[in-house]
């Protein structure tokens, strides 16, 4: 009887091993095995990874492979829209317009949607469009919102200048 060679049973074994766990966070997310996904983010979230930061957020907010906890999904989120990451400003933002674990806020969800949005985060454009619309805020708490959200914005060239003489540089 012949042997099979090696290389022939190194294949097997590497063909069988990838058929395990995946090692993506985000494809393990996207194929719906949460479990996984919450193990392989939350090492890389706890050393300040901003997008897996957002995504522990994410697996908190709607109790995907943990229970669902929106104090927790807060703080994740919280700590990703602080550094400036647009996905988690949005989320965030969505924490204080429902008044998930946070008061209703208005003046904080206009924040967070405007520092997603002036990133580019269309999503959070349509939200801020759509909380201008519903006249929460009154234009100058719209201003004031926007020169707050500087700070969690990166870009100087995105953020809000305010042509008012009243308002002093930040």
């Amino acid at each position: 009887m012949r042997q099979a060679p090696v290389s022939f049973l190194l294949a097997c074994v590497f063909l069988l091993g990838a058929c395990g766990k995946p090692t993506d966070p985000k494809a393990a997310f996207h194929q719906g095995d949460y479990e996984t996904a919450f193990e392989l983010w939350l090492p890389l979230a706890k050393q300040g990874d901003l997008e897996a930061q957002n995504f522990i957020g994410i697996h908190y907010h709607l109790g995907l492979g943990v229970e669902r906890n929106f104090r927790k999904a807060s703080e994740w989120f919280q700590k990703a829209a602080e550094a400036g990451f647009p996905d988690a400003q949005r989320n965030y933002g969505d924490m204080f317009y429902y008044g998930r674990y946070v008061a209703q806020d208005y003046y904080q969800s206009f924040i967070w949607y405007f520092a997603a949005s002036q990133q580019g985060h269309e999503t959070a454009k349509r939200l801020l469009e759509t909380l201008t619309g519903q006249n929460k805020l009154t234009p100058n708490q719209q201003m004031h919102a926007k020169l707050e959200a500087n700070k969690y914005i990166a870009d100087v060239q995105k953020r809000f200048q305010s042509h008012d003489t009243y308002i002093k540089d930040k």
